[in-house]
């Protein structure tokens, strides 16, 4: 998991341990935390994993990444994910969910990738079917912002080409 997700986990962690009382007024949480691994079966199954290793030159990191998008959001997902979004969305109801990037170098110090990669709000309302099929256009284009132009230059900038940028997913219900 990346930098929002261990966030949000160390937070908890240390309000338990310094502040009881404030810890206990939280809300149970109730997110989801989709690995890394999830990203690179993604990649590999749809035919991205050698476009993503140019990425990490800086003569090559833009080479393929159109088309690298476009399988990211035409691709398929193995079965077994696939039941285990759908136990996800079974948990979740209809309640809106938000589907949010949580990159390996994402928050990381110096490095904030703010609105580089998106974050996909989903209303989750009606048959199963739909609501999963929104739910997985939100997961690619979450993944496909990992390889946006914008992204990739950022990345460059900073001399993070070289870094293995693991994108994994936080899916927060939606409350108030």
């Amino acid at each position: 998991i990346g930098g929002k997700s261990a966030g949000m986990l160390v937070a908890r962690a240390i309000l338990r341990d310094r502040a009881p009382e404030l810890a206990a007024k939280l809300e149970a949480h109730d997110s989801y935390y989709v690995g890394a691994d999830v990203f690179y079966t993604y990649l590999v199954d749809n035919g991205v994993w050698w476009v993503r290793q140019k990425q990490r030159h800086p003569d090559t990191f833009l080479e393929g990444a159109d088309q690298a998008r476009q399988n990211i959001l035409t691709g398929q997902f193995p079965p077994h994910i696939l039941r285990q979004f759908d136990a996800m969305l079974d948990y979740f109801g209809q309640s809106p969910i938000i589907v949010r990037s949580s990159s390996l170098l994402e928050d990381n110090f110096g490095n904030s990738f703010a609105g580089k990669y998106e974050s996909v709000f989903c209303a989750n309302q009606g048959p199963r079917e739909r609501r999963r099929d929104d739910f997985l256009a939100a997961v690619r284009a979450v993944y496909t912002s990992s390889m946006s132009e914008e992204a990739l230059r950022y990345r460059a900038q900073r001399g993070l080409l070289q870094q293995d940028e693991q994108m994994a997913l936080l899916v927060m219900r939606v409350s108030g």
